[in-house]
């Protein structure tokens, strides 16, 4: 029977600790001295330029994210993304540009955690870092841009909730080009999640994995004005050591005057524990 018990509790808590949309952060992080590797893979097609000089742009993006865990509470995080764009022309032909967007080293810090359960929790963190000016070409700001934020994580039996925010201060005059949040002004990012969890109904002994259905809301505000919200579905797939992600995001708002609209974004993605 304890044996039993163990593992139930075991199960659950993994599920517990680990669940996190696909595009919305969690208050949750690597164990101490464990690592975490997510690679996630974006197709983003978007409008035209503001100065019409490209009808449209279509973009492939590999996203790589690795979590070291410092300590119980705290977590330092590299996140940077490799691109490849294709323009399509007013004036005919199309483009092709392939480079790095300046890279982000962050640290989270969880000081409150309220387990109600073996599954159920309540978390709330900060996370606080910097965007390096070491992205290729006209894809990086070169400048030196730090950010902060929250991040609030509620875990309800099949329920789960994420919300978080995030403010960039853009200090250089530059802007990296099709980038959202980097036009040169400052951004705010809010997002919002919800999880249903589908399978198991209830984590027994032999639970060894989770699929969750998942919503989220993605905006961003940028003090310029430009305003932008992205929502859509999505799947995921936790096991105790790899999780599979896919979601579907479509415009809600689109007042965007600096930048291009963004038409579509499709997400698919892999995480690891190390």
């Amino acid at each position: 029977m304890r044996r039993k018990t163990a593992l139930v509790l075991l199960a659950a808590s993994a599920a517990a600790s680990a669940q996190e949309a696909t595009n919305t952060p969690a208050a949750t992080q690597p164990s101490q001295g464990k690592w975490t590797l997510r690679e996630k893979f974006q197709y983003v097609r978007s409008g035209a330029q503001p100065d019409g000089a490209v009808a449209g742009t279509e973009k492939v993006l590999a996203n790589t994210i690795v979590s070291y865990g410092l300590a119980r509470e705290w977590s330092l995080t590299l996140d940077w993304t490799a691109l490849a764009a294709f323009d399509d022309r007013d004036a005919g032909g199309s483009d092709r540009e392939y480079g790095l967007y300046d890279p982000a080293v962050s640290l989270k810090w969880r000081p409150f955690q309220w387990d109600l359960g073996p599954v159920d929790s309540v978390r709330l963190a900060f996370i606080g870092g910097l965007e390096l000016p070491l992205g290729t070409g006209e894809f990086s700001s070169h400048s030196w841009d730090p950010f902060a934020g929250a991040v609030f994580t509620a875990i309800l039996g099949r329920h789960g909730f994420n919300a978080a925010t995030q403010y960039k201060f853009n200090t250089g005059s530059g802007a990296a080009i099709g980038r959202a949040g980097d036009t040169g002004d400052d951004a705010l990012r809010y997002d919002l999640a919800y999880l249903f969890r589908l399978s198991p109904s209830a984590y027994t002994a032999d639970t060894t994995a989770a699929t969750y259905l998942t919503f989220e809301v993605n905006g961003l505000y940028e003090t310029g004005g430009d305003h932008e919200v992205i929502v859509g579905p999505g799947l995921l797939y936790e096991a105790r050591r790899f999780a599979l992600e896919a979601t579907l995001g479509l415009p809600l708002i689109r007042d965007v005057d600096h930048r291009q609209r963004t038409n579509l974004v499709l997400t698919a993605g892999v995480r690891f524990l190390f």
